[in-house]
């Protein structure tokens, strides 16, 4: 399932590196982060819960904002 939406605290290559790292995990793929627009698309597959992918950018101080 593709999912969009936005990271409010994403403001430079370093935060979108900490994120792709962070999101490279076991079903999910195709992680796009895009600097100007904090924008963040991916793909979770079956058995990943969008709740999961929120939980692992809360740990790491990025809030979640879906669209």
């Amino acid at each position: 399932m593709d999912i969009n939406f936005t990271v409010p605290e994403i403001t430079c290559g370093h935060c979108k590196e900490t994120i792709e790292k962070t999101l490279n995990t076991p079903g999910v793929s195709n992680v796009n982060v895009d600097v100007d627009t904090k924008a963040v698309s991916l793909n979770i597959s079956d058995g990943v819960e969008m709740t999961d992918v929120e939980s692992l950018l809360d740990e790491q101080g990025y809030t979640v904002v879906q669209s």
